[in-house]
Order: C-alpha cells, then sequence, then structure tokens
C-alpha cells in the first residue's frame, strides 16, 4: 500500500499538485495534514477520484469543517493523522507520541513544523513529509507491506 504523505501547502496550488503528478500516480492513498484548505484539500478531492484522499484541519485553514485528527488502518498499521499544532510539535514530539500511543497507533501522519522528519518515540514512528507549499518544498511517499514493513522517502519537488 503506498501513501502520499503532503501537509502545510499554504495556497502553493502548483507546487502540490506537481507533488502529486510525479509521486502520486501509484499511490492508493493521499494524505495532506493540515494548512492547505484554500482550495488545495477540495482540489486534491475533486482531482483525485482515483484514490483515497484524506485532509485535516491546520492551524491556518479558519472556518475549515475538515477534522483534526482522523485515524486509519493501512494493512496492520493504525495510522493518526494530524497538524500537530494541538500537539506543540514545533517545541516537541512527546505530547503527539503520548497521544498516539494512547490510540495505540503505530504511525503518525503531521505537518505544521515545515520540516521533514522520521523519527521513533517508543513505539511509534511519527512521520512529517514537511511544506509541499513554502521554501524547500517537499512531500514524503509512505509504502507499508504485507509483512508490515514500512518504507518512507522524503522527497523535493
Amino acid at each position: 500500500m503506498k501513501i502520499l504523505l503532503l501537509s502545510d501547502s499554504h495556497g502553493n496550488l502548483r507546487d502540490m499538485m506537481s507533488a502529486v503528478t510525479r509521486y502520486g500516480r501509484n499511490a492508493d492513498i493521499i494524505v495532506h495534514c493540515g494548512d492547505g484548505t484554500r482550495g488545495e484539500a477540495l482540489h486534491l478531492i475533486q482531482n483525485c477520484a482515483d484514490k483515497t484522499v484524506i485532509c485535516v484541519r491546520g492551524n491556518c485553514d479558519f472556518g475549515s469543517m475538515l477534522k483534526d485528527t482522523e485515524y486509519i488502518n493501512v494493512l496492520d498499521k493504525k495510522i493518526m493523522i494530524t497538524h500537530g499544532h494541538l500537539y506543540d510539535v514545533k517545541f516537541t514530539l512527546d505530547t503527539l507520541s503520548y497521544k498516539a500511543e494512547q490510540e495505540n497507533c503505530d504511525i503518525v501522519f503531521f505537518g505544521h513544523t515545515h520540516n521533514p522528519a522520521d523519527v521513533r518515540m517508543g513505539g511509534v514512528r511519527m512521520i512529517n513529509p514537511g511544506s509541499c507549499g513554502k521554501y524547500n518544498p517537499s512531500c514524503a511517499t509512505v509504502e507499508i507491506d504485507k509483512k508490515g514493513n514500512v518504507l518512507v522517502n522524503h522527497l523535493e519537488i
């Protein structure tokens, strides 16, 4: 199962869709971890109808009807999807890690920091694709195989 992971597009539809075109063709799921509802989330949903698209609300998504957190199961992995601002991820990943452990999650997808990350805290793998809309645009692909192996690739856009 292949996932294209995006976050923090901040109105930059061009770079976000470039990531989808370059890296999302073989993806089964596209995830946007917030700060992308200035039309980007809706654009993904409308233009990637052949994929499962999951988007959450970020701190800049004023008035959004999206949820702050979503949970999905991919093969045998439970994944928490959030923006990260509610867990102070710019200062520490501890709070987010604790929440993921409470929810029995194996993986967390988050954004907010604009910095790519792939770290393990306790039993939780925490993956941030960086920002597909600012500075050095990036995204990530996450592949989960039937044996439960998780392969993460951070990619420049």
